[in-house]
């Protein structure tokens, strides 16, 4: 039987520290840039507009129609809400580099 393994996230906290220690800049710069750029990728998507990271993928806000669903305690149908989501479609080079 193969033992499960966690799946590490990376945060914040270790992007800040990626920054400081690939460009030099103090921990406290680097977190306020990780900082500022998610506060614009957000503002962005909240606008509607879509976000594109040359070779690392492309980031849309899409309308999800209402549809019929299940409760999935009471086994009850109900109808889901129209909602936007996020979606991420990761560039070529990025395919080809996970599939390596």
């Amino acid at each position: 039987m193969k033992k499960k393994t966690k799946k590490k996230n990376v945060t914040r906290k270790e992007l800040a520290a990626a920054i400081n220690e690939k460009l030099g800049i103090s921990q406290r710069n680097g977190s306020e840039l990780v900082d500022k750029i998610f506060a614009v990728m957000k503002e962005t998507l909240i606008s509607g507009e879509s976000i594109k990271l040359v070779q690392f993928g492309t980031l849309t806000v899409r309308d999800k129609a209402p549809r019929r669903g299940r409760n999935p305690r009471t086994g009850e149908s109900m109808t889901i809400t129209k909602r936007k989501m996020v979606s991420f479609r990761p560039s070529k080079r990025l395919r080809e580099q996970l599939n390596s």
